[in-house]
């Protein structure tokens, strides 16, 4: 029949109507799919890594993200991400973006020629060097690694002997192990001398620990001091002294350590203002009764 006759609802040649007909927009297509599909496309590579679309309620995309830092960089990237959602021919209009924070699998495909990657900060970095074109290559970049490594020098824990890492700022040589023992023997020395010659000053004590500083000292004789001050609590609370007599060497310890006096300047007087009388009456008590008896 001819292409004019008709026209309210002829018949019209098959090549004039598939010259009209252009398909429909997202027909048949899940327009979740079809954003997952994209998804790589539309936020990157290295985010799509970290954050994958879950469901589709409405006009909302909900988006799964690995922490909140994520579902944050991609609430400030929302509105290129819903422009770039727009674009495609699924048929779907995504008003808003929520995220839940939760594992998302790691996407198995990395975009080809992707540029730089985004870090959950918000800065970007550098891209890593390409993939080796083939197994020699690989090898060969190996191979230059090893030895670039097998160059360097190696700096060695003059204690135990094992590698570190080169210093230059003046470090002790040791590896974090022995310097962490080489430091505990430091501090009992200097409690243990702290302890058994309370009335030993800074200088004195240089003589047998070499380079002691003031603030050494000082966290030494505090934290002594806290220590007796507890074993003197002890001893009060219960009213008594043990059969070693402990209590009185220490109770000796801490009235030179917190007095800062000399032996022979430490009077029953200044016993009791630092101990209190129940304590020197405890620790002392003959010479307590000769100092509180009438003259």
């Amino acid at each position: 029949m001819s292409e004019g006759s008709g026209r309210g609802g002829g018949l019209r040649p098959l090549r004039t109507s598939l010259e009209n007909w252009t398909p429909g927009r997202g027909r048949g297509i899940d327009p979740l799919h079809a954003i997952a599909t994209a998804w790589p496309g539309i936020v990157g590579a290295n985010v799509a890594e970290n954050a994958a679309p879950l469901e589709l309620n409405g006009t909302t995309l909900v988006v799964g993200t690995r922490s909140s830092a994520w579902s944050q960089q991609l609430q400030f990237l929302s509105l290129q991400v819903l422009a770039r959602i727009r674009t495609l021919p699924c048929g779907v209009t995504v008003e808003r973006l929520t995220f839940r924070t939760g594992l998302v699998k790691r996407a198995r495909r990395r975009t080809a020629g992707a540029g730089r990657k985004v870090s959950p900060s918000g800065s970007a970095s550098e891209p890593g060097p390409a993939p080796a074109a083939d197994v020699n290559e690989a090898f060969e970049r190996l191979r230059a690694r090893i030895r670039a490594v097998a160059g360097q020098p190696v700096a060695r824990c003059r204690t135990c002997g094992v590698g570190i890492e080169p210093s230059s700022d003046g470090a002790s040589g040791r590896c974090a192990p022995c310097t962490g023992e080489a430091d505990r023997s430091r501090r009992t020395v200097v409690e243990r001398l702290v302890y058994m010659t309370p009335w030993l000053t800074l200088g004195d004590l240089r003589e047998h620990v070499p380079d002691l500083g003031h603030g050494e000292f000082e966290a030494a004789r505090k934290l002594l001091l806290a220590r007796w001050w507890m074993v003197l609590e002890r001893a009060r609370v219960a009213r008594r002294v043990s059969p070693s007599g402990i209590e009185r060497h220490v109770g000796s310890s801490y009235v030179l350590l917190q007095s800062r006096l000399p032996p022979d300047q430490i009077t029953p007087a200044v016993v009791r203002n630092l101990l209190g009388t129940e304590l020197e009456l405890l620790l002392w008590p003959h010479a307590s009764e000769a100092s509180h008896a009438p003259s």
